[in-house]
């Protein structure tokens, strides 16, 4: 029998405890034994994988340094928690983004911008911000992004093993900037275009990812932003549209892998 590790920081322990259990029983229903380990808490031991839900890039590479593969790998793991590793990723393969400011451009900035935590995730900490009366913060936890006026919402494309299984687009609250479902937001199954998809097609060929997700802004105005990449995909949103495969399909992938 297959042997891995599941990895959560503490904190996040109790709030995914129904998640956890589903994912454990699913694996041994599938003939893998997983075990719950605690970021901090768990020697480097032996084992035929890991599952790193702890959104800790360092501990998904000394175990890639150890020959022990993880899910997903570090170089994901660093791009879904770093939001300026994802747009400098981005850049590089020449996929289009919201502009991102970092300072003071000669006092050109426009009037409102989108302040958002670099490691943050979650909706958590996200703000609309007059640039004309709000300082910018120089610390390098936070950065500033340009404001899209005719936003109509994100997607947020889910992958398995580098394919997209399903697509959910979250609309915020009217005179909302946050369309994240834990924070209120509406959501829809989305059929995303031929062209969108030839988009996401080209990150995902540039990039492994074994189950994340990937967050366009889709605008009235037909524009297809890159938003950001999610290392750590849950299924709240999924179970509402009455959808519950991924578990099972990513067990399955993880069993096929080894």
């Amino acid at each position: 029998m297959l042997v891995g590790k599941l990895f959560y920081d503490e904190i996040d322990v109790a709030r995914n405890k129904v998640y956890i259990e589903w994912l454990i029983a699913e694996a041994l229903s599938q003939g893998i034994k997983l075990e719950l380990s605690i970021v901090g808490k768990d020697r480097l031991r032996k084992c035929d994988f890991v599952i790193n839900r702890s959104r800790n890039y360092e501990l998904a590479l000394t175990y890639e340094l150890n020959g022990i593969r993880v899910f997903n790998n570090s170089k994901f793991t660093l791009v879904g928690n770093n939001k300026l590793a994802g747009y400098q990723f981005i850049d590089e393969i020449g996929i289009h983004h919201a502009k991102i400011y970092l300072e003071d451009e000669n006092n050109e900035l426009p009037s409102k911008l989108i302040r958002k935590p670099n490691f943050g995730h979650g909706g958590q900490d996200i703000s609309l911000v007059d640039a004309n009366r709000v300082p910018m913060d120089k610390r390098i936890d936070f950065i500033y992004q340009e404001y899209i006026h005719d936003n109509i919402g994100d997607v947020r494309y889910y992958v398995i093993n580098g394919q997209v299984v399903h697509s959910v687009i979250r609309i915020p609250q009217k005179d909302q900037i946050i369309s994240n479902f834990t924070k209120g937001g509406n959501i829809e199954v989305y059929y995303p275009s031929k062209r969108e998809m030839e988009i996401i097609d080209k990150v995902l060929s540039n990039i492994h990812i074994d189950f994340g997700g990937i967050d366009f802004i889709v605008s009235k105005t037909g524009e297809f932003l890159f938003n950001e990449f999610e290392d750590v995909v849950g299924s709240r949103m999924l179970s509402h549209l009455g959808i519950n495969d991924t578990t099972n399909l990513y067990i399955k992938h993880i069993q096929k892998s080894l």
